[in-house]
């Protein structure tokens, strides 16, 4: 019984990865897989500009933040922006693999 759900499951998503939804195509996909790109290289520049900036990690500027030192203008703003920049470069990393996923399976 449980090997014959599996199978179904299976058969489903198959039969569900074999085609695009309407209105969606490869060549859309691939767009967005280049807006992703850029914004990529967005976030990346952000992080590196507050890198060199404070010469620091993230972390180490945040425990230096904890202690009081620093200013609340504009130093803890410029550590909610860079945290803000990590967190977004983690999604746009998800959304560009899961992207690359979609459109190898889609290959086959």
């Amino acid at each position: 019984m449980l090997f014959c759900l599996r199978l179904c499951y299976n058969c489903l998503m198959q039969a569900t990865l074999d085609t695009f939804p309407k209105n969606i195509s490869r060549h859309a996909l691939a767009r967005l897989g280049d807006d992703l790109a850029r914004r990529e290289a967005i976030l990346k520049s952000i992080i590196h500009r507050f890198e060199t900036q404070y010469n620091v990690t993230l972390e180490a500027f945040e425990a230096r933040l904890a202690q009081g030192k620093g200013r609340e203008h504009p130093d803890w703003e410029d550590s909610i922006e860079w945290r803000n920049a990590l967190d977004e470069l983690k999604q746009t990393d998800l959304m560009k693999r899961v992207l690359e996923w979609l459109l190898h399976s889609k290959a086959r």
